[in-house]
């Protein structure tokens, strides 16, 4: 998730762990910790392209970081400055609980986790939330405001407030997930279409908007469902993009076109732009301005150029004008106003 959202749970976290020995103090260590795993980016530097795309989101989001780093984190901390306020059983267990849900609501959104790092790369990901989602990371931040301007003894229960509230939007993120991953499935199997591998997503900032990527024989299937304007029973209209994998047969075996590969778990697209091949990652989203454009019009969110140098991965970047009209577009979708004069 973005930034602000792991400073608030992680803040939110500690102040209900650590609230009668630290006081406010906790919103500032769960803050910190709570961003720490993401700072793997100081890395950056050190490594080139390919090494960044694996490295981000890997060993710092592993259990073993969580487990064995949350744990002798803890003890450090209680060693050094809380040994006259907090346990030491109490100082690790807290600190292992912000890392957890660091990692947890991490796994929640599209662009995958690491579990396993350095011994698995395989990248963990459900999809229910979107990477950034005000209605989830809003009553985190109301909650501190809350508890850390309150006077009344009982000001944590501002902060669990928040966090109850956060984690019942969640599970309703699952439920809303589960239904339209449920829909897409059975529509694809009525049609007769033979699915390789598929990802049910949030779009952004809401669960009610879902966006089905289907890999099949003849091109990858784009759907979309609302649970608020679409009835179950109605008919999707899914997109077919081709692939081109001509495009990138040339660079095959190349760690920049493996490791986008990887990243997508397969669901990508090549284009040419300009002379320049580029790899999409479908799971992401597309950038439609328009609802009808069709998917040569398209942007896409994550997409990188692919050249002969293989420790090359320059990432394309949408404007954010274009990206306005989208979510603008996508709005329309989530009501349904676009049903009459489109697929989408």
């Amino acid at each position: 998730m973005d930034s602000i959202t792991q400073a608030a749970l992680g803040a939110a976290v500690a102040h209900a762990a650590w609230h009668k020995p630290l006081g406010r103090k906790a919103f500032l260590w769960g803050a910190f910790f709570g961003t720490l795993p993401d700072l793997d980016v100081v890395f950056f530097p050190l490594l080139d392209d390919v090494q960044q795309l694996y490295w981000h989101r890997g060993e710092s989001h592993s259990i073993f970081f969580v487990l064995i780093g949350g744990a002798l984190l803890g003890a450090l901390l209680w060693s050094a400055r809380w040994k006259t306020k907090i346990s030491p059983q109490r100082a690790m267990a807290g600190m292992v609980l912000i890392l957890a849900t660091h990692v947890l609501i991490d796994y929640f959104n599209i662009y995958g986790t690491q579990f396993l790092a350095p011994f698995s790369r395989f990248g963990f990901s459900l999809g229910n939330l979107f990477i950034i989602d005000p209605l989830y990371t809003g009553p985190l931040l109301l909650g501190i405001i809350a508890a850390a301007f309150s006077r009344s003894g009982h000001r944590y229960r501002f902060t669990w407030a928040g966090l109850a509230v956060s984690s019942a939007y969640v599970l309703f993120s699952l439920v809303s997930h589960a239904y339209a991953d449920s829909v897409f499935s059975r529509q694809l199997e009525a049609k007769q279409i033979g699915v390789k591998a598929s990802y049910t997503g949030a779009t952004p900032m809401n669960t009610l908007l879902w966006r089905h990527v289907a890999l099949t024989d003849s091109g990858i299937l784009i759907g979309y469902f609302s649970v608020v304007a679409d009835s179950g029973e109605e008919e999707i209209e899914f997109v077919t993009v081709q692939r081109n994998e001509a495009l990138v047969a040339p660079y095959r075996g190349q760690r920049n076109v493996e490791a986008v590969d990887w990243f997508s778990n397969g669901f990508w697209v090549a284009e040419e732009i300009d002379g320049v091949i580029t790899m999409a990652d479908l799971r992401f989203g597309e950038l439609r301005t328009d609802p009808n454009d069709p998917p040569e019009k398209w942007q896409y969110i994550f997409a990188w150029e692919i050249s002969d140098d293989p420790d090359s991965l320059l990432q394309r970047s949408v404007s954010l004008k274009e990206s306005r009209k989208a979510i603008d577009t996508l709005w329309a979708r989530l009501t349904g106003d676009t049903r009459e004069r489109s697929q989408f």
